[in-house]
């Protein structure tokens, strides 16, 4: 019986822009020696495409997170994202919800055999702080009193919308637990009131 003889050698391999995982190459004449006089074989390289920690793929679309304070989410503001091209400033729009994304158009990945690009999407991720100073908090109630007793001028759709984020924030329960609290309160000073009087 022959043996096998078993060859080892190092290929260059050009990626095109937009090959994505599990997909081949075919690397024509770099394959296995054929028979005497014949040519080489192909070699079949399948592409394994690491992940990255920042960058999530999703076909030509890449995803991103970004973080914001609730002062920006309710005032709006800019944000700098790091993207494939650089880093860029996104503007984050007043009233913003929690888990809003953002689209940068063409900021993606290039697509396998063609020139136009994917999107990057930027999930806007609203970062509550665990703690806050005194004047931090009252200043949040008086904030959270004022929007509930505002108008239907243009205030008082501003804060409409700054309500609405407040309540997806900290929680729709939560805030009625607020607003009833401040009912009993009201209603506890309006006796003594009467008692006095």
């Amino acid at each position: 019986t022959g043996q096998i003889e078993i060859k080892e050698r190092d290929v260059t391999v050009d990626t095109p822009p937009g090959i994505d995982n599990g997909m081949n190459l075919r690397l024509s004449g770099q394959g296995a020696e054929g028979d005497p006089g014949a040519p080489r074989g192909n070699l079949l390289v399948q592409v394994l495409v690491e992940d990255d920690e920042y960058f999530h793929r999703d076909g030509a679309d890449v995803h991103t997170e970004a973080p914001i304070s609730i002062t920006q989410a309710i005032l709006g503001g800019t944000v700098d994202v790091r993207t494939l091209n650089g880093e860029v400033e996104v503007k984050i729009p007043k009233g913003c919800q929690p888990d809003t994304k953002l689209m940068l158009r063409g900021k993606g990945i290039q697509k396998l055999h063609a020139a136009s690009k994917g999107n990057h999407v930027v999930h806007i991720k609203i970062e509550i702080p665990k703690e806050i100073t005194k004047r931090q908090e009252e200043l949040l109630r008086e904030f959270d009193d004022e929007t509930r007793s505002s108008g239907n001028g243009i205030s008082g759709r501003i804060a409409k919308a700054a309500e609405s984020a407040f309540e997806s924030i900290f929680g729709k329960h939560k805030a009625e637990e607020e607003k009833q609290k401040k009912e009993e309160k009201d209603e506890g000073v309006e006796e003594k009131k009467q008692a006095a009087s």
